[in-house]
């Protein structure tokens, strides 16, 4: 903000300065008529803003009158107030804003809270240098924040904007000693990062376009931000899902992953976040109560990736694999292969007349095989992924191996293992056992202990105990079916 200037010509008071600009403003009907009126007439003069009302009676400069006549000019057009003074607050810093990137928003500052107080957390329990990606930075708002606020962390930002990034630059060149810990990059997402921060990053941080096309957006918006910054495929979710999707492999065991998003889709990236494999998935309000922002974490006891690309192939080639889950070794053959599922019913010598549970990746699978009533939705909204099968009716008529209409999906614990099912479909989850027989806990003694050969095996151990509980929702009221980890009052089903 300029200093006050010393000039010749003085001709109104701050008072009469400040009606003039007003009143220019109301005649427009400017939404926030007020609020600009003052602001320019801050930064045009230089007056602090705690001397405004004091200082009603004091003169003004010619160049102050000249500076604020050409900010009201452009703020009546309908340029954004924070564009027209050239900087704007964001948390703890003053950062440049112009036409080059989005104006940072009060939302956005809830957002980056988020990612500080995750930082700080994990800072006191290792005390370590913990690695950042902003990615789409823009101005750079977040990822100066955090390196302002988290004196530990290192942080890598990104943007495809040439025009962005330069004002991101402009806006680091002012950070002090903290910007020798923020370095920049040109790229579209991933592309832009380095290689070697591949499994590194401890917080994945971005607010992406995530506006629909055919979002009608204010004048104000459409007409002076940048639509490349705004507007996203999909009605909105295409960045979102790209993210989600590719993130998991760039964090650490245990990293998080923050993404800023409309309130009409925290659910579904929330859905998403846990079909990929995420554990700890929150839904995150902004101030205004709205859903802002969803949290996610990658799970420290994935497997190797090559144990699931391995498993990946055999399931796809129609073959069976045996897999520690978060009850018992479970027996896998995708769904939607009828061959594989009779081969699983003749590995574990199982009447074709019993159906197998099928696990599901999330609620999104679960709706293409099973129709799900408001009833069942909620048993999955509080108790998935866990040890909850839901038994509903099969959409699409019988099952075609055990001839029933009704089928029992779960969605399991394990990330690693959602996002297998995501990546190959639904897979039946009976446990790896002889029928009648004790399950082993080790997944390779329950597959030598199978009629048949297994393709692959994951290995590891399950934690054993008791199996699912079984829950029939085909009926006017839920009931159990088989009784397990969740009890009968925990679930509360009703009368």
């Amino acid at each position: 903000m300029a200093k006050p200037e010393i000039e010749s010509g003085e001709v109104l008071t701050f008072s009469q300065l400040h009606n003039e600009v007003l009143d220019q403003l109301l005649h427009v009907d400017i939404s926030d008529a007020e609020i600009s009126a003052r602001r320019i007439v801050e930064e045009a003069t230089g007056i602090e803003p705690h001397l405004f009302n004091v200082e009603q009676e004091q003169l003004v400069t010619k160049g102050a009158v000249i500076r604020a006549d050409a900010m009201t000019v452009r703020r009546a057009r309908g340029e954004p107030l924070q564009y027209v003074l050239g900087h704007w607050a964001f948390r703890y810093l003053d950062l440049a804003v112009d036409s080059r990137a989005l104006i940072p928003r009060p939302e956005t500052e809830v957002v980056a809270g988020f990612v500080v107080e995750l930082l700080r957390s994990s800072s006191q329990n290792n005390g370590r240098k913990l690695i950042v990606s902003d990615m789409g930075t823009g101005s750079g708002a977040i990822a100066l924040s955090i390196a302002h606020e988290v004196p530990n962390a290192e942080i890598h930002a990104s943007d495809v904007s040439r025009e962005a990034l330069a004002l991101a630059r402009s806006n680091l060149a002012g950070l002090g000693r903290s910007a020798t810990r923020v370095q920049l990059y040109e790229g579209d997402w991933f592309d832009a990062l380095p290689d070697d921060l591949f499994g590194t990053l401890d917080v994945l941080v971005s607010n992406p376009p995530y506006v629909s096309p055919h979002y009608e957006l204010p004048s104000e918006v459409a007409n002076w931000e940048p639509s490349n910054a705004l507007i996203a495929g999909s009605a909105g979710f295409a960045n979102l899902e790209h993210i989600a999707r590719a993130s998991r492999q760039w964090l650490c065991p245990g990293g998080w992953l923050v993404l800023e998003c409309g309130s009409d889709q925290a659910v579904r990236l929330h859905n998403l976040l846990v079909a990929r494999g995420y554990t700890e998935v929150i839904i995150k309000s902004d101030l205004a109560g709205n859903d802002r922002a969803v949290m996610a974490r990658r799970p420290l006891d994935d497997v190797e990736p090559r144990h699931l690309s391995a498993a990946s192939a055999a399931l796809r080639r129609g073959n069976l694999v045996v897999a520690p889950t978060d009850t018992l070794p479970g027996l896998l053959a995708r769904y939607v292969d009828a061959e594989a599922v009779k081969a699983s019913y003749s590995a574990k010598q199982r009447p074709h007349s019993e159906p197998m549970p099928v696990l599901v990746s999330g609620v999104h699978q679960a709706d293409e095989l099973v129709e799900l009533d408001a009833n069942s939705r909620q048993l999955i909204g509080r108790y998935w992924p866990g040890a909850l099968t839901i038994v509903a009716r099969r959409r699409g008529g019988v099952d075609p191996v055990h001839g029933g209409a009704t089928l029992g999906v779960r969605c399991p614990e394990p990330g690693w293992l959602r996002l297998l099912i995501d990546d190959v479909g639904p897979v039946t989850g009976s446990s790896a056992n002889l029928h009648g027989i004790e399950t082993l806990n080790s997944a390779q003694d329950a597959a030598a202990e199978l009629s048949s050969n297994v393709d692959y095996v994951i290995p590891g151990r399950s934690p054993g105990g008791t199996a699912s509980t079984v829950v029939d929702v085909t009926g006017d009221t839920p009931r159990v079916l088989r009784s397990g980890p969740i009890g009968e009052i925990e679930l509360d089903l009703g009368a």
